[in-house]
């Protein structure tokens, strides 16, 4: 039985990772916009999720937010992984005929951040390692099992 429900929680939990989608409380994307062709991207996932599929969100919003301004490539300027740590502390106690037990301790929490300095472009710059939005979107898309959908500003 406790096999059982060890196997349902390690199962729940990892239905918990960020997904992709814009930033609220328990983490995502957002952006800013530096120039007409240059923007920010930072996804802040939460502890559920990998510092790889932080860094996959944050190219695939980079591209999505490049093909939004009518770019069909985008060259990463700048780019940063960082994360933040915490701990969460869980207590439990049992009590039984003339005696109690408490166990417990404290679980670090990593929560990975992908920040990326992205300059979008009308074909293929020279000079310049630019990657093709529409195959990053079909690459990770596919990578993660996300439904293809309109650009959304």
């Amino acid at each position: 039985m406790r096999k059982a429900l060890l196997a349902l929680l390690a199962v729940s939990l990892a239905g918990c990772a960020t997904g992709y989608k814009a930033k609220e409380w328990s983490g995502g994307f957002s952006e800013t916009q530096l120039s007409p062709d240059t923007f920010m991207v930072n996804f802040a996932a939460n502890a559920y999720t990998s510092p790889e599929q932080a860094s996959d969100f944050a190219i695939l919003r980079a591209a999505d937010k490049s093909e939004a301004h009518g770019c069909d490539h985008f060259a990463i300027l700048k780019g940063a992984e960082t994360a933040s740590t915490g701990a969460v502390t869980v207590n439990t106690a049992a009590y039984g005929e003339n005696t109690a037990v408490s166990t417990g301790g404290a679980f670090p929490m990593v929560k990975p951040n992908s920040k990326l300095m992205v300059r979008c472009f009308k074909g293929q710059p020279e000079g310049t390692q630019a990657f093709e939005v529409a195959f990053i979107q079909l690459s990770i898309r596919g990578k993660y099992r996300l439904k293809q959908y309109a650009v959304a500003q």
